[in-house]
Protein backbone atom coordinates (compact mmCIF):
# COMPACT_ATOMS: atom_id res chain seq x y z
CA UNK A 1 0.00 0.00 0.00
CA UNK A 2 1.07 3.14 -1.18
CA UNK A 3 0.73 6.25 1.52
CA UNK A 4 -2.00 8.28 -0.25
CA UNK A 5 -3.96 4.92 -0.04
CA UNK A 6 -3.37 4.89 3.50
CA UNK A 7 -5.41 7.39 4.22
CA UNK A 8 -8.40 5.86 2.10
CA UNK A 9 -7.79 2.58 3.40
CA UNK A 10 -7.90 4.36 7.65
CA UNK A 11 -10.97 6.20 6.37
CA UNK A 12 -12.88 3.03 4.93
CA UNK A 13 -12.16 1.48 8.17
CA UNK A 14 -13.61 4.24 9.88
CA UNK A 15 -16.71 4.20 8.00
CA UNK A 16 -17.09 0.80 8.09
CA UNK A 17 -16.59 0.52 12.30
CA UNK A 18 -19.45 3.59 12.20
CA UNK A 19 -21.37 1.66 9.65
CA UNK A 20 -21.28 -1.99 11.74
CA UNK A 21 -21.79 0.34 14.88
CA UNK A 22 -24.95 2.29 13.03
CA UNK A 23 -26.19 -1.44 12.15
CA UNK A 24 -25.92 -2.82 16.05
CA UNK A 25 -27.95 -0.20 17.19
CA UNK A 26 -30.50 -0.37 15.16
CA UNK A 27 -30.48 -4.25 15.83
CA UNK A 28 -33.94 -5.43 17.94
CA UNK A 29 -32.92 -5.39 21.60
CA UNK A 30 -33.45 -8.22 23.83
CA UNK A 31 -36.78 -8.29 25.24
CA UNK A 32 -36.79 -6.90 28.91
CA UNK A 33 -37.43 -9.39 31.52
CA UNK A 34 -39.77 -7.71 33.98
CA UNK A 35 -39.95 -9.10 37.87
CA UNK A 36 -42.93 -8.83 39.16
CA UNK A 37 -44.29 -9.97 42.51
CA UNK A 38 -47.13 -11.99 42.65
CA UNK A 39 -49.09 -12.88 45.92
CA UNK A 40 -50.01 -16.98 45.54
CA UNK A 41 -52.13 -18.18 48.48
CA UNK A 42 -51.48 -21.51 48.91
CA UNK A 43 -54.21 -23.60 51.66
CA UNK A 44 -53.45 -24.16 54.49
CA UNK A 45 -55.43 -27.85 54.69
CA UNK A 46 -57.19 -27.68 58.05
CA UNK A 47 -56.85 -30.37 60.82
CA UNK A 48 -60.35 -31.17 62.15
CA UNK A 49 -60.86 -32.10 65.69
CA UNK A 50 -61.60 -35.69 64.78
CA UNK A 51 -58.23 -36.07 62.95
CA UNK A 52 -56.31 -34.39 66.04
CA UNK A 53 -57.95 -36.75 68.06
CA UNK A 54 -56.87 -39.54 66.00
CA UNK A 55 -53.46 -38.16 65.87
CA UNK A 56 -53.06 -37.96 69.65
CA UNK A 57 -55.01 -41.48 70.56
CA UNK A 58 -52.45 -43.12 68.08
CA UNK A 59 -49.37 -40.81 69.49
CA UNK A 60 -50.48 -42.23 73.13
CA UNK A 61 -51.43 -45.66 71.65
CA UNK A 62 -47.40 -46.11 70.44
CA UNK A 63 -46.32 -44.72 74.03
CA UNK A 64 -48.42 -47.00 76.21
CA UNK A 65 -47.39 -49.69 74.32
CA UNK A 66 -43.95 -49.36 74.75
CA UNK A 67 -44.49 -49.53 78.87
CA UNK A 68 -44.34 -52.11 80.89
CA UNK A 69 -47.03 -53.43 83.37
CA UNK A 70 -46.01 -51.81 86.36
CA UNK A 71 -45.19 -48.64 84.64
CA UNK A 72 -48.83 -48.73 82.63
CA UNK A 73 -49.96 -49.06 86.16
CA UNK A 74 -48.36 -45.62 87.16
CA UNK A 75 -50.10 -44.15 84.22
CA UNK A 76 -53.19 -45.03 85.47
CA UNK A 77 -52.61 -43.62 88.74
CA UNK A 78 -50.98 -40.45 87.66
CA UNK A 79 -54.44 -40.10 85.06
CA UNK A 80 -55.64 -38.39 88.11
CA UNK A 81 -59.90 -37.49 89.13
CA UNK A 82 -59.91 -35.32 85.76
CA UNK A 83 -59.90 -38.24 83.52
CA UNK A 84 -62.75 -39.94 85.56
CA UNK A 85 -65.17 -37.08 83.92
CA UNK A 86 -65.34 -38.25 80.06
CA UNK A 87 -68.16 -35.41 79.92
CA UNK A 88 -65.82 -32.74 80.31
CA UNK A 89 -62.44 -33.86 80.18
CA UNK A 90 -62.81 -36.48 76.53
CA UNK A 91 -59.98 -36.93 75.60
CA UNK A 92 -57.94 -37.50 79.22
CA UNK A 93 -60.83 -40.03 79.80
CA UNK A 94 -60.27 -41.83 76.42
CA UNK A 95 -56.29 -42.09 76.98
CA UNK A 96 -57.27 -43.54 80.45
CA UNK A 97 -59.28 -46.05 78.80
CA UNK A 98 -56.66 -47.05 76.87
CA UNK A 99 -54.00 -47.24 78.95
CA UNK A 100 -56.57 -49.15 80.71
CA UNK A 101 -57.28 -51.57 77.85
CA UNK A 102 -54.03 -52.27 77.65
CA UNK A 103 -52.72 -53.06 81.16
CA UNK A 104 -55.85 -55.09 80.86
CA UNK A 105 -57.08 -54.15 84.35
CA UNK A 106 -60.78 -52.74 84.97
CA UNK A 107 -62.25 -53.21 81.79
CA UNK A 108 -65.87 -51.96 83.13
CA UNK A 109 -64.50 -49.17 84.76
CA UNK A 110 -62.56 -47.90 81.19
CA UNK A 111 -66.04 -49.08 79.20
CA UNK A 112 -67.72 -46.65 81.90
CA UNK A 113 -65.25 -43.92 80.70
CA UNK A 114 -66.26 -44.49 77.41
CA UNK A 115 -69.84 -44.40 77.67
CA UNK A 116 -69.61 -41.05 79.19
CA UNK A 117 -67.78 -39.27 76.41
CA UNK A 118 -69.92 -41.42 73.77
CA UNK A 119 -73.46 -39.70 75.41
CA UNK A 120 -71.55 -36.14 76.03
CA UNK A 121 -73.11 -33.36 74.52
CA UNK A 122 -70.05 -31.32 74.72
CA UNK A 123 -68.81 -30.03 71.61
CA UNK A 124 -64.69 -31.04 72.28
CA UNK A 125 -66.19 -34.88 73.19
CA UNK A 126 -67.46 -34.97 69.40
CA UNK A 127 -64.23 -35.51 68.64
CA UNK A 128 -63.41 -38.05 70.65
CA UNK A 129 -66.97 -40.09 70.49
CA UNK A 130 -65.87 -42.02 67.15
CA UNK A 131 -63.07 -43.59 69.11
CA UNK A 132 -64.59 -44.15 72.01
CA UNK A 133 -66.85 -46.89 70.07
CA UNK A 134 -63.79 -48.20 68.80
CA UNK A 135 -62.40 -48.68 72.40
CA UNK A 136 -65.95 -49.72 73.41
CA UNK A 137 -66.53 -52.19 70.80
CA UNK A 138 -63.08 -53.52 71.71
CA UNK A 139 -63.29 -53.58 75.13
CA UNK A 140 -66.52 -55.71 74.73
CA UNK A 141 -64.93 -58.38 72.65
CA UNK A 142 -61.68 -58.04 75.23
CA UNK A 143 -64.25 -58.83 78.35
CA UNK A 144 -66.13 -62.18 76.02
CA UNK A 145 -62.57 -63.56 75.48
CA UNK A 146 -61.48 -62.96 78.73
CA UNK A 147 -65.09 -64.70 80.13
CA UNK A 148 -64.32 -67.56 77.21
CA UNK A 149 -61.06 -68.22 78.48
CA UNK A 150 -62.11 -68.63 82.25
CA UNK A 151 -64.74 -70.57 81.21
CA UNK A 152 -61.89 -72.79 79.31
CA UNK A 153 -59.92 -72.30 82.62
CA UNK A 154 -62.56 -73.83 84.30
CA UNK A 155 -63.01 -76.59 82.39
CA UNK A 156 -59.68 -77.54 82.39
CA UNK A 157 -59.18 -76.95 86.01
CA UNK A 158 -62.38 -79.89 85.93
CA UNK A 159 -61.41 -82.16 83.38
CA UNK A 160 -58.07 -82.16 85.30
CA UNK A 161 -59.54 -83.32 88.84
CA UNK A 162 -61.75 -86.20 87.58
CA UNK A 163 -58.72 -87.38 85.39
CA UNK A 164 -56.55 -87.37 89.21
CA UNK A 165 -59.57 -88.90 90.42
CA UNK A 166 -59.68 -91.45 87.68
CA UNK A 167 -56.05 -91.98 88.37
CA UNK A 168 -56.91 -92.50 92.14
CA UNK A 169 -59.29 -95.21 91.48
CA UNK A 170 -56.99 -97.32 88.46
CA UNK A 171 -54.30 -97.04 91.83
CA UNK A 172 -56.81 -98.20 94.15
CA UNK A 173 -58.06 -100.98 91.85
CA UNK A 174 -54.05 -102.25 91.00
CA UNK A 175 -53.67 -102.49 94.63
CA UNK A 176 -56.57 -104.62 95.25
CA UNK A 177 -55.14 -106.55 92.22
CA UNK A 178 -51.67 -106.84 93.77
CA UNK A 179 -52.89 -108.03 97.26
CA UNK A 180 -54.87 -110.67 95.44
CA UNK A 181 -52.14 -112.59 93.73
CA UNK A 182 -49.98 -111.79 96.65
CA UNK A 183 -52.04 -114.21 98.91
CA UNK A 184 -50.60 -117.49 99.65
CA UNK A 185 -52.85 -120.26 97.55
CA UNK A 186 -54.77 -122.56 99.97
CA UNK A 187 -52.77 -126.01 100.41
CA UNK A 188 -54.27 -128.39 98.27
CA UNK A 189 -55.17 -131.48 101.23
CA UNK A 190 -56.92 -128.82 103.25
CA UNK A 191 -60.16 -129.61 102.32
CA UNK A 192 -61.59 -125.87 101.48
Amino acid sequence: MSAPDRPFFSSSLLALAALTSLLAACAPLPPRIELREKLVEVPVPLISPADRAAQQLLIQHERLRALAPAELAQEIAAAGPAAEDGARAPQAAVQLALTLALAHAETPRAQALLEQVQRSEAPEAKAWAGWARLLAGRLAEQRRLEGEIDKLNQQARDSQRRLEQTHEKLEALKAIERSLHARPAPAPGSGK
